[in-house]
């Protein structure tokens, strides 16, 4: 389940909007506080309260118009049918022709793989726009009843609507989160294997967890230590004499006396929210997770390492987030971004598009956004640029030891330089420079340590490369090879990226390593010296130009139906070495790893 398109008509203070796109990742709400956002947020569980638009002239509750929302929603038809399965209802639309035809006909609708249905909620109920069409003439309402072979007619003139099943969905696949407190730390013991929407089996949940699945619950605590400092452990636990569950928070990674560990319910404001947004994240298959306000609930450091593990972790679930303040925008690669504002009445929202100037501004001014997200880690890394940025702390968490040093340690945050040209042009003082980079780094707390930088080689020579270095105290990396981008030369996972881009005419992995040795020693790409034939030979891939290889061969073997993008298909082709030739990257990784321990030393 996922949403394409929402619009508001007489809803809280939105008297109509425009049609709102949505995306398949995370969606950000942004905008300062009491301008709607929480409303329009509330608006997507699944009991769609009625709210009507008041304004100085239409008031009086005699002459207010009910709220509509409409919804362009995306199902598979076998998450439908899996729906309607769990509930045995008696579903029915209008059918016609012979009756041989229909338990076929329905059978198809539902082993759809996308299905687009335009949704109306109302204080009428929920109304599907454009229901599934009818075949045949002489059409008459017919009841069906899920089967494990699939729909099977029972009877004319009677059943509920499909809308039932499409409610049954909404509740189970959407889940909300507010800034409010939440006491789900404890529960009675059950045998629960899904979240509630309230989250209130949350304990059960966990202990389920931790006895059937133990390595995603040591997954759990990683992410619960990466996001809060102070936490470094959990448990569930059965308190004595009681029948209850009870979530345990421990200060240290030992747990050796119960009376040194807090329960959650008792401990600081967004723990519990976060846990449960991690659980559904972790556990649930295509969710919708909207979280309202995660600034009001999280420190600004907190609320980036959220975003940023389910971005680089969970992306399998749609993301649905509002707030007012702008750190966690840096924090990853949003689908969309809508502004609201309100005057007087009435509440706005403005699609945003952050490459364009103009939008920046508007978005700047209204949130009043700044370099604060430097101030969110007590240890900074600058990188090149937002591909780094992203790939980094990926690479990080995916190829974190698991040692009891390595897991009281705090991730640090990699943040992308603004304009690495300022380091090396001559009209610039780059020893000022990084002066006050290594300000802005260390200002948020006294035990903060000094910046580390990460710089592509590209372009500079052993003398300018020692001289950065020296002007940066010691604290500056250069990576092993021209630039990222040549560690992604792996046939296979290049391959596996283009086709999930490409709807027909998929790229072999024959035809990547044969562009790849046809061209690799061309001038234009800048290693034509240490070319070999061997596309895996150290000495070329660690000079050729492997940007514009990987441009041109997208162009090529797509027959320019794609082009290569260093943000989206960097990242991608990353993951996918990550996970199915480690090794091909083992470079890459140790210098992640030296980088990690250089912004851990003082200066």
């Amino acid at each position: 389940m996922k949403f394409t398109e929402i619009q508001f008509n007489g809803y809280a203070s939105f008297a109509s909007t425009e049609v709102l796109k949505l995306g398949p990742r995370i969606n950000f709400f942004v905008g300062q506080n009491n301008t709607g956002k929480s409303a329009l947020l509330r608006s997507f569980r699944s009991n769609f309260q009625q709210s009507p638009h008041r304004n100085a002239t239409t008031f009086r509750a005699e002459l207010l118009t009910p709220s509509v929302q409409l919804a362009t929603v995306q199902f598979s038809g076998p998450e439908l049918y899996g729906t309607w399965r769990k509930n045995g209802w008696e579903i029915a639309w209008d059918v016609g022709g012979p009756t041989l035809n229909f338990e076929p006909t329905a059978r198809a609708l539902f082993s759809q793989e996308r299905w687009a249905l335009a949704i109306q909620r109302s204080e009428n109920g929920t109304i599907i726009n454009n229901p599934p069409a009818p075949n045949g003439e002489n059409l008459r309402r017919g009841a069906f009843l899920p089967t494990l072979t699939g729909p099977q007619f029972v009877a004319y003139d009677r059943g509920n609507d499909l809308s039932l099943i499409i409610n049954g969905r909404w509740a189970e696949a959407v889940f909300y989160f507010d800034a409010q407190r939440y006491n789900v730390g404890r529960c009675a013991i059950n045998l629960s294997e899904v979240l509630q929407p309230d989250a209130g089996n949350l304990p059960a949940v966990l202990m389920r967890m931790q006895g059937n699945r133990g390595d995603l619950f040591n997954t759990l605590k990683q992410h619960m230590r990466d996001i809060f400092p102070t936490v470094r452990n959990l448990s569930i636990s059965s308190p004595s004499g009681s029948s209850d569950l009870e979530i345990l928070v421990w200060p240290v990674l030992e747990q050796q006396h119960r009376e040194l560990a807090t329960p959650l319910n008792e401990s600081g404001t967004g723990l519990s929210q976060v846990l449960a947004i991690l659980t559904v994240a972790m556990m649930m298959d295509e969710a919708v997770i909207v979280i309202d306000e995660i600034s009001s609930f999280l420190h600004p450091a907190a609320a980036k390492a959220l975003v940023r593990i389910l971005e680089s972790r969970y992306g399998g679930h749609q993301y649905i987030i509002s707030t007012h303040s702008p750190e966690v925008l840096s924090a990853c690669t949003p689908s969309t971004i809508h502004l609201v504002t309100k005057t007087d009445f009435t509440s706005t929202v403005v699609p945003i598009n952050v490459e364009n100037i103009a939008h920046l501004r508007a978005l700047t001014n209204e949130l009043g956004v700044s370099m604060t997200d430097v101030f969110a880690s007590d240890r900074i890394i600058w990188v090149e640029g937002p591909t780094e940025e992203l790939a980094f702390p990926f690479i990080f968490e995916e190829t974190r030891d698991d040692s009891s040093n390595e897991r009281q340690q705090r991730a640090p945050q990699f943040t992308a330089v603004v304009a690495t040209g300022d380091f090396t042009a001559k009209r610039t003082r780059p020893d000022l420079v990084f002066d006050i980079y290594d300000r802005l780094s260390s200002a948020a707390s006294v035990l903060s340590s000094a910046a580390a930088f990460a710089f592509d080689a590209e372009g500079l020579n052993e003398g300018q490369m020692k001289d950065l270095s020296k002007r940066a105290k010691g604290r500056l990396l250069f990576l092993p090879r021209r630039m990222f981008e040549c560690y992604l030369l792996h046939p296979a996972a290049i391959a596996s990226v283009m086709n999930a881009s490409l709807d027909d005419a998929p790229v072999s992995i024959e035809a990547v390593e044969a562009f790849l040795i046809a061209e690799g020693g061309a001038a234009k790409y800048k290693a034509g010296g240490e070319w070999n034939g061997d596309c895996k030979d150290e000495q070329w891939l660690s000079k050729v130009d492997a940007a514009n290889l990987l441009n041109d061969l997208f162009n090529s073997l797509s027959n320019a139906r794609l082009s290569f993008s260093k943000r989206t298909h960097a990242f991608g082709i990353l993951k996918e070495i990550l996970a199915t030739d480690r090794l091909h990257v083992d470079g890459l990784v140790k210098f992640v790893k030296e980088l990690v321990a250089l912004s851990r030393t003082q200066v």
